[in-house]
């Protein structure tokens, strides 16, 4: 086997590293092309046929994990449906096994570069290895082999499937900074510390700098890899944000501390009562007239199409997402007004991704 110094550096896919070799980076594209075919120009006849197969069997459009198994249950009696549905998922897996496979050919060496960037600004990292991650986030999320807290290159994996995952509607981040120009800051306009809980790899915090530079900056995640990688990718485009692992039900910071606290696609991937927690967090940590601003999935109404489609309702098994339908059905917006915050309007994100937007009363 080769050392990892015998591998070039190949540089970047906007702000995300490159596969190792070019036979990876090829390979990845080719999946891609692939599920794009699927599911944007066979979509539609797939969920055509699925709903007359749905209205003959007699299956409720309710997005439950049980109507999802009884969809599956008949699809796999239809071999157009089964197909489609065996090759969606397949397509899900060789992503993962390729990008882990290609980075770890030279996983030393990015080892390396994360326990240098710890030590390195601008920004800041903290986070305790030795601390128990709560069971709910130790999930193969994504079809992600232990998710995001079960390899130390986590945030690596991660930043590259999205990459390849949307194409280029996310190529240098720019679908982050999308809903990042969508964001309004609160009503009184003042933004000098700002957060992004759930932060993953850190998008929308980095987004949120480059329109707020002088604003002191925070991402938190509840995963140590996260938190790392968020740190060295901000450092590659000289953003100084201080990253740290905290759970976003139970952050480390005084009442009132923020201006804006924002989340993108966090809540569907955690459950219903941690969701209910994180909102009251949002709302103890932000100052009067703060705004929380959430970028995530649609909610299952018949008004509001995207997730709410035979694609939605089966995305939890093929996409490794267990707590989506949970979110979807939560009616977050009753939530967000049971906890204390006023609404605004919700905003269209695309790619079934919706705003909301909610301001903690001044008192």
């Amino acid at each position: 086997m080769k050392l990892s110094n015998t591998y070039a550096d190949r540089g970047k896919r906007g702000h995300t590293p490159e596969l190792t070799t070019r036979a990876d980076q090829s390979y990845l594209e080719y999946l891609s092309d692939a599920r794009d075919m699927m599911l944007n120009k066979k979509g539609q006849s797939f969920m055509k046929r699925g709903g007359e197969v749905m209205k003959e069997r007699g299956i409720p459009f309710e997005h439950t994990h049980e109507v999802a198994e009884k969809i599956r249950d008949a699809f796999s009696e239809e071999q157009d449906l089964a197909v489609f549905l065996r090759v969606k998922r397949s397509l899900q897996e060789v992503y993962k096994e390729r990008i882990i496979g290609s980075y770890r050919l030279i996983e030393q060496q990015w080892l390396n570069r994360l326990d240098e960037a710890d030590e390195q600004g601008p920004g800041s990292v903290s986070y305790d290895l030795d601390w128990e991650v709560p069971a709910y986030a130790c999930r193969d999320m994504h079809i992600q082999p232990g998710g995001f807290v079960g390899s130390p290159l986590a945030g690596l994996h991660y930043d590259y499937n999205t990459q390849i995952f949307f194409s280029d509607n996310v190529a240098a981040d720019a679908m982050h900074a999308g809903f990042v120009a969508k964001t309004p800051p609160p009503h009184d306009g003042r933004v000098e510390r700002f957060m992004e809980i759930g932060c993953g790899i850190g998008q929308i915090a980095c987004e949120l700098k480059k329109v707020y530079p002088d604003a002191e900056a925070w991402g938190t995640d509840i995963a140590a890899p996260m938190v790392r990688y968020s740190h060295w990718r901000a450092m590659q485009q000289d953003l100084a944000i201080h990253f740290s692992q905290m759970p976003a039900e139970d952050l480390d910071f005084p009442d009132g501390h923020f201006d804006m606290v924002a989340a993108h696609i966090l809540f569907h991937e955690i459950p219903v009562p941690v969701i209910k927690k994180v909102i009251a967090e949002a709302y103890r940590v932000l100052r009067p007239g703060g705004i929380f601003v959430i970028w995530d999935f649609r909610t299952a109404c018949d008004d509001k199409p995207g997730y709410h489609s035979i694609l939605g309702l089966v995305d939890a098994a093929d996409n490794g997402e267990p707590y989506a339908l949970g979110f979807v059905n939560c009616e977050v917006e009753g939530i967000l007004s049971e906890a204390g915050f006023d609404l605004r309007d919700n905003c269209d994100g695309g790619l079934f991704i919706e705003g909301r937007f909610a301001d903690k009363p001044v008192v």
